[in-house]
């Protein structure tokens, strides 16, 4: 499997915060946002999972397409942490890197194998693929 970082980037090149305290907690705003980054496989997976030839990509395009404002938002609010004091990170780090590597893991899992047959030639179904593509690539 190809070298892919499934917790977003910022978590482990985090710029030191000149309002850092001691005993730093994980703020709710940054602890929900990544908690539904952790939650988006759930309903990825089995979409992606189902498709096994290209009728079934056909009809897996609509499942797709509705689960991509979802991507969307979430990815947005991660974005918009711009910063987070090295002990937040750590945190952060401790309580999700493990699941978000397994989880993510297993949609990275499908995205390759999607690739390789060319989502079986599925045009609606690619399209949308590839919207999902491009918004976990940011």
């Amino acid at each position: 499997m190809a070298n892919y970082v499934y917790m977003p980037a910022f978590i482990f090149a985090v710029g030191v915060s000149a309002v850092c305290a001691a005993e730093a907690g994980i703020p709710a705003d940054v602890d929900k946002a990544f908690s539904d980054y952790v939650a988006l496989p759930d309903t990825l997976v089995p979409i992606l999972a189902e498709v096994k030839n290209k009728a079934s990509a056909d009809a897996a395009a609509d499942k797709l397409y509705a689960e991509l404002t979802k991507v969307y938002d979430t990815r947005s609010e991660l974005q918009k942490i711009a910063s987070l004091p090295p002990e937040v990170a750590k945190q952060l780090k401790q309580k999700y890197e493990k699941e978000m590597r397994t989880r993510w893991g297993e949609v990275y899992h499908h995205i390759f194998r999607l690739q390789k047959v060319r989502c079986y030639d599925s045009v609606p179904f690619f399209k949308q693929f590839r919207t999902l593509c491009m918004m976990l690539d940011q």
